[in-house]
């Protein structure tokens, strides 16, 4: 962070970030950055590939997909837990031995986390080889959530961080089309993503909201025909589904079960969260800045899925990557919040440029800082 001068309002002297920096500081700490983070995350990758790992995920989902390819039943094994459409993502690994699957599964695990850190990045404004993207990357190689996924062998986390990242910015840039079409593969994926429908509504996306929707609906239908032993996936997935798994587990309804919180209140608690996220999202449609308005808006939703679904788990928090980087974010300028009946007023670029900056030397709740570290403190 740096303390810059801010002469378009009025001289005040403000806190800076990773994107604020001139020229030659930005080459400067990319020298230094840049190596250390890529040591860091080729440790970290070198380590998936060759260390003792559990492979708990990838093997539940690959003796699955091995399964679908055998004709046997596939959602026998109540590990199994994707719907008809996930297993069509994740049936040709069946194909191969394991570990030249594993070798495949795990590149595109890598590929993905990494395709995440950048649209990431672009989305609040920042440059691939920006120190900014350094640190995220060397803070991202670090983390629970990311070195649990490759030892697991989970694929879904970080292709679920590379579609909600590609979806935020074909949202912030209009591209209606490939932003339905990244929220429906990853729907197709995992239903984690569902509350995110809201955000297009909320603009009456319906091209947007059509492609999200018709992608999971026919890719489960045409994965549902083709499984073999079909009645299994009633039987039992669903219902393992729509119950919260004791272990390994930390949504509300899991943590209340193992406490002892009666059901009723449980059940109350999980609706009060969707609702506040709901009335929420809707606060933040005045918002004219999209990439706030889109990506606190994720934030928000995605937080509270993972607080009333039925099976929430640590690393799921690496889907919140793109909406934390607001952090960071430039400061934009203050224009005039959109009413409800004008959905175009927040992506005018026009707009913004006409609006002046208004002057102010202290931070007040409406600041860019604050309101960032709110953010922060949700997730």
């Amino acid at each position: 962070m740096t303390a810059t001068r801010d002469h378009a309002t009025g001289g005040a002297t403000r806190t800076g970030t990773l994107l604020d920096l001139s020229p030659a500081s930005s080459r400067a700490l990319s020298a230094v950055l840049w190596p250390l983070a890529i040591m860091v995350m080729a440790n970290l990758v070198f380590r998936s590939y060759v260390e003792v790992r559990t492979d708990v995920d990838f093997r539940a989902l690959r003796d699955g997909a091995v399964r679908f390819v055998d004709g046997v039943s596939v959602y026998a094994d109540p590990h199994f837990l994707l719907t008809p459409s996930g297993l069509l993502v994740v049936a040709p690994f069946g194909v191969l031995s394991h570990d030249p699957s594993f070798l495949v599964w795990n590149t595109l695990s890598v590929l993905a986390a990494l395709a995440g850190v950048a649209m990431s990045v672009k989305l609040i404004g920042g440059r691939l080889l920006g120190p900014l993207t350094a640190v995220v990357v060397l803070g991202f190689a670090l983390t629970e959530s990311l070195t649990l996924t490759l030892v697991l062998g989970n694929l879904n986390n970080t292709l679920l961080l590379a579609l909600g990242a590609g979806f935020l910015l074909a949202e912030t840039r209009r591209r209606w089309v490939l932003a339905g079409v990244l929220l429906g593969v990853a729907l197709a994926v995992k239903q984690l993503f569902v509350l995110l429908l809201l955000i297009p509504l909320l603009r009456r996306g319906w091209l947007t909201i059509a492609w999200a929707v018709a992608i999971p609906a026919v890719a489960n239908v045409i994965g549902f025909l083709v499984v073999p032993v079909r009645q299994d996936f009633l039987n039992v997935t669903v219902p393992n589904l729509l119950r919260a798994r004791p272990n390994i587990n930390s949504s509300l309804w899991a943590v209340g079960t193992r406490f002892g919180v009666p059901e009723l209140a449980l059940t109350a608690a999980r609706g009060i969260v969707l609702v506040v996220a709901v009335l929420v999202v809707w606060r933040l449609r005045h918002v004219a800045d999209p990439v706030v308005r889109v990506g606190t808006s994720y934030l928000v939703l995605l937080t509270a899925m993972y607080l009333a679904s039925s099976l929430s788990e640590t690393y799921y928090s690496m889907t919140l990557l793109p909406a934390l980087l607001l952090v960071a974010r430039r400061r934009a300028p203050r224009c005039a919040t959109r009413s409800p009946g004008s959905p175009s007023t927040a992506s005018s670029p026009s707009t913004c440029g006409r609006c002046p900056r208004r002057p102010t030397g202290r931070w007040t709740w409406r600041s860019p800082a604050p309101r960032s570290l709110g953010h922060c403190c949700l997730s």
